[in-house]
């Protein structure tokens, strides 16, 4: 039996750390270790940013997409939105760094150059998400990772999105340079028709989902029937369209009432629930508490 599939903020990776600077839930970078996989990563999940987790020690396996791939150190992990994932093991040693960068945050490098579009839409990344570097690379990108890390921190700095952005694009740079250059990848990807419809919705759904909840919007917007689409969606994952949208609702609810000042009533409004009420139902019938009773049980 598939096990059940959820979607991931990046405010959701932070439950266990204090966020001081709200720029951080839409991009940041987490050292992670065995521990923290086995509490939030072992479960199958889209996460809504594009993620890179570069591994500095340990090995492990991991699964993208219903297939497995052995991890070791100097190697990068590179996720879309599109990317179903989850860690099936990882040895005690397991040291990596994951930068995450939200779709909203990184459209905002659009201006600046289109040059990450080959690591955010790629196929060749789709198909082939695991790229194993060497130590002069592996360091680098450490470095470039954590340059963004501190970038983020100067929250007094006259040109500080700027700064974020200006660091991030190094990284991205840097990332296409090894892959272009050094790893001698081909764009040899030949994806079935049904994979190509799964990432082309959950992109979709990213995009629409806080005022779109209905079945018909994302077939009729993947030109094809809801039937069709709600078949091969079930077919390919184990799970309902709905289910899809109201997990994502479902995540970004938690995310909100965690993180944000908003009110229950301004949350029900940005998510396009009719009313308060029926927004208070959803998420009761989810988590099994009101969101009042959640907020007050955040720590």
């Amino acid at each position: 039996m598939i096990s059940k599939i959820n979607i991931k903020n990046i405010g959701d990776l932070l439950s266990d750390i204090d966020i001081s600077n709200d720029t951080r839930e839409k991009i940041n970078c987490i050292a992670i270790n065995r521990d923290s996989i086995n509490s939030q990563l072992s479960q199958p999940a889209y996460l809504n940013a594009i993620v890179a987790i570069l591994v500095l020690s340990g090995s492990g396996e991991i699964q993208i997409n219903y297939k497995s791939y052995q991890i070791e150190k100097e190697t990068v992990i590179l996720l879309t939105v599109s990317h179903l994932f989850r860690f099936i093991s990882c040895t005690s040693d397991f040291q990596c760094l994951c930068l995450l960068v939200s779709k909203d945050f990184m459209e905002e490098m659009d201006a600046t150059d289109m040059i990450y579009k080959r690591i955010k839409y790629g196929a060749i990344l789709y198909n082939t998400p695991i790229v194993k570097l060497n130590k002069v690379n592996t360091l680098l990108l450490k470095n470039r990772i954590l340059s963004v890390d501190k970038a983020i921190d100067k929250c007094d700095h006259f040109y500080y999105k700027e700064m974020i952005l200006n660091s991030l694009f190094a990284f991205y740079l840097d990332l296409s340079n090894i892959i272009e250059k050094d790893t001698g990848l081909q764009d040899n990807s030949n994806l079935t028709r049904h994979e190509n419809i799964i990432g082309l919705f959950i992109e979709l759904l990213v995009a629409n989902y806080r005022t779109e909840h209905k079945v018909d919007f994302y077939a009729s917007r993947l030109n094809m029937t809801s039937h069709y689409l709600t078949l091969i969606v079930k077919r390919i994952t184990g799970q309902t369209v709905n289910e899809f949208i109201f997990e994502m609702l479902y995540s970004e609810s938690r995310n909100l009432l965690t993180h944000s000042r908003l009110s229950i009533q301004e949350i029900a409004a940005l998510l396009n629930f009719s009313d308060q009420a029926s927004f208070g139902k959803f998420f009761k019938r989810k988590s099994g508490v009101s969101p009042i009773e959640f907020r007050k049980r955040i720590p």
